[in-house]
């Protein structure tokens, strides 16, 4: 009786490099004691790891005047918050974010963590 082994589906993805790439790669094959095929296969398993832990904000695009709002807004429902946390929260860029708050300082509608 013949018995059937799990088939492996191969694919096969043409890869240009650059003579310093190529260095490097070869450099890194024989650090790693590996072909550079594999190198390249562990290199791609590596970075989809790094990149399993990402987290994508996609950007929204309001005016200056409502981001102002929103921001007033976040804070008046937060009692001591990161900048950062207010950008990824309501999906503000981070330097516009900063500007808004530099501006509601000045305008003493907040005060910064730490102040009187």
């Amino acid at each position: 009786m013949r018995t059937q082994k799990n088939a492996v589906s191969r694919y096969v993805y043409p890869v240009a490099l650059d003579s310093e790439e190529a260095k490097v790669l070869e450099s890194l094959a024989a650090k790693l004691g590996l072909s550079k095929a594999e190198a390249i296969r562990e290199a791609i398993r590596y970075y989809v790891e790094y990149v399993k832990g990402l987290e994508v904000v996609k950007m929204r695009e309001i005016s200056r005047e409502e981001a102002k709002k929103e921001v007033l807004a976040y804070l008046e429902k937060h009692e001591k918050v990161w900048s950062s946390t207010v950008a990824d929260e309501l999906r503000l860029d981070i330097s516009l974010v900063n500007e808004i708050l530099q501006e509601l300082w000045s305008e003493e509608k907040v005060e910064p963590a730490g102040g009187n």
